[in-house]
């Protein structure tokens, strides 16, 4: 379990994310939901350590280590350098790499692991391409294939529904599913509350602080998605399941 506490985050004079709070759980989907600037990938960067908060404070399990050591990353695609010449299978390999450490060569076994991703996200078959001649959903995939490779016990993806048609939207979904199901914590960003309401365990409604948080049963109302979504919000009614 990861609790993150009256988690506060700002950049200079403006101010990210405002006393939040919430859970992620082991086994769980959960989705982190909001408007643009609301403070979402602010939450995922202080997860991992990118961000300095200002206060508050993330507290992992008694015996767990710093949770960055536990965690496979997918950042936004267009945070990405898809000029740089690698192929998929050399992107896939970057996260046995991340957890191997740079002085270690892959072994056998590292180059089994991606193949099975790259054979789980459907881009095997492109392994020798170059990335920057793949589509949006295909890079993705990519993406996905290089976050299972890592093998972490948490997975955190920042928008990985962007720029995807409906097909690969529905495959991503459902790999991640199946991911929580067997017992990682996955924690997705996204602009998507349909489909958060369809595939998730749990919706965290963000505007600048935590407004609601709960199942989708319990956090998909009209009223919470208005508070959400209203861009004369200011971040501060705390309405949680």
């Amino acid at each position: 379990m990861i609790r993150v506490h009256d988690l506060t985050v700002r950049y200079g004079a403006q101010l990210a994310l405002d006393a939040a709070s919430t859970t992620f759980e082991a086994g769980q989907f959960t989705a982190i939901i909001g408007p643009n600037g609301a403070g979402k990938s602010t939450l995922l960067k202080a997860l991992l350590g990118l961000v300095e908060p200002s206060s508050g404070r993330i507290e992992l399990e008694a015996g767990q280590t710093r949770l960055r050591d536990q965690v496979a990353y997918v950042p936004q695609q267009q945070a990405l350098d898809w000029a740089f010449p690698v192929t998929v299978w050399d992107t896939a390999m970057m996260g046995r790499t991340a957890r191997l450490g740079w002085l270690r060569w892959p072994g056998r076994q590292d180059r089994r692991i991606v193949t099975e991703a790259l054979q789980q996200t459907e881009v095997h078959d492109l392994r020798d391409r170059p990335i920057q001649a793949l589509s949006g959903g295909q890079r993705q995939r990519v993406l996905l294939a290089r976050m299972l490779a890592r093998q972490a016990s948490v997975l955190l993806l920042d928008e990985p529904l962007t720029g995807v048609d409906a097909s690969t939207q529905e495959r991503i979904m459902a790999l991640l599913r199946q991911q929580a199901d067997q017992g990682r914590t996955v924690v997705m960003v996204t602009h998507d509350l349909e489909a958060a309401a369809r595939w998730c365990d749990r919706l965290v409604l963000v505007n600048r602080t935590v407004l609601a948080q709960g199942t989708p049963d319990q956090v998909y109302t009209p009223a919470n998605v208005e508070a959400t979504f209203s861009s004369s919000h200011l971040g501060h009614s705390h309405a949680q399941a």
